[in-house]
């Protein structure tokens, strides 16, 4: 079965960038994510137009 969601670490790694900035930019709104019981996590569809420039 394919993920639907991405953990923070594994954005931080996909980005190139440290788990902290992810963090912050999640934090910020800036990476689209959803909050699960007490975990953040990114939806795969959402980080991808993200990425691409196509978030709504």
């Amino acid at each position: 079965m394919e993920k639907l969601v991405y953990s923070i670490q594994e954005v931080a790694e996909a980005l190139g960038i440290s788990q902290s900035y992810a963090y912050q930019l999640v934090r910020s709104g800036v990476i689209p994510s959803l909050e699960l019981g007490k975990k953040r996590v990114i939806p795969k569809n959402k980080f991808e137009q993200w990425v691409n420039g196509q978030e709504s």
